[in-house]
């Protein structure tokens, strides 16, 4: 009991001295409430998908980490836990250096730039934070987007699964990313032989149809 009043009044401290805003007092203030309110329920009875863009509660953590609601794109499914990349507001002045796949392909940024007129699932243009993948109950879900979904066959996610991978896994990226290379090269190598044998099959069928006449 002791140890929480001790953190009680540091926490308390800590909103009533100049460090805090206004605005994040509110996040603050709401991330606890959803914590308390939700830790003894049991949990959410939804299926969720990966590739589904919901808003979250984060709750309270450190810079650079993301905190308080935010959406998030789940990338993989586990059970009760969710893999989430956070998305926010991209502003121009500040995210001066995003990936996109057409208007930033060299941009080696851990921000991915989600254009709205890309998704239908954001009013304005936002950023996806590749480098800050997170495990998460699926309590920590207020609701889901309207709209909110990227396409798992597309493009724009089959790259966002590349781009956390190899943040996250470069030595084993690289080594897929080789063997891949080869896959393709002998194939190439399969489909030159039957085509090869192809024209071989159609030189005997010649040269058998010249023998008869």
């Amino acid at each position: 009991m002791k140890e929480y009043l001790n953190a009680q009044s540091k926490t308390n401290n800590l909103v009533t001295g100049s460090s805090i805003s206004t605005d994040e007092l509110h996040r603050f203030a709401h991330s606890d409430y959803r914590w308390a309110d939700n830790k003894g329920k049991a949990f959410q009875h939804r299926k969720v998908l990966k590739g589904e863009v919901y808003q979250f509660e984060f709750g309270k953590n450190y810079v650079p980490e993301m905190s308080y609601e935010h959406r998030g794109l789940v990338l993989r499914v586990n059970g009760k836990l969710l893999y989430v990349l956070p998305i926010f507001s991209y502003d121009s002045s500040k995210h001066t250096d995003v990936y996109h796949p057409v208007d930033f392909p060299e941009s080696k940024s851990d921000l991915y730039l989600l254009k709205s007129s890309e998704h239908n699932f954001i009013q304005h243009d936002s950023v996806l934070k590749l480098n800050d993948l997170r495990t998460v109950s699926l309590n920590r879900i207020l609701y889901q987007q309207n709209n909110g979904r990227i396409n798992i066959t597309s493009e724009a996610f089959k790259k966002i699964e590349s781009l956390v991978f190899r943040k996250y896994f470069p030595e084993f990226h690289h080594e897929y990313e080789a063997r891949q290379q080869k896959i393709e090269e002998q194939d190439k190598t399969i489909q030159d032989l039957n085509q090869q044998i192809e024209a071989l099959k159609n030189d005997i069928l010649g040269l058998e149809k010249n023998n008869k006449e």
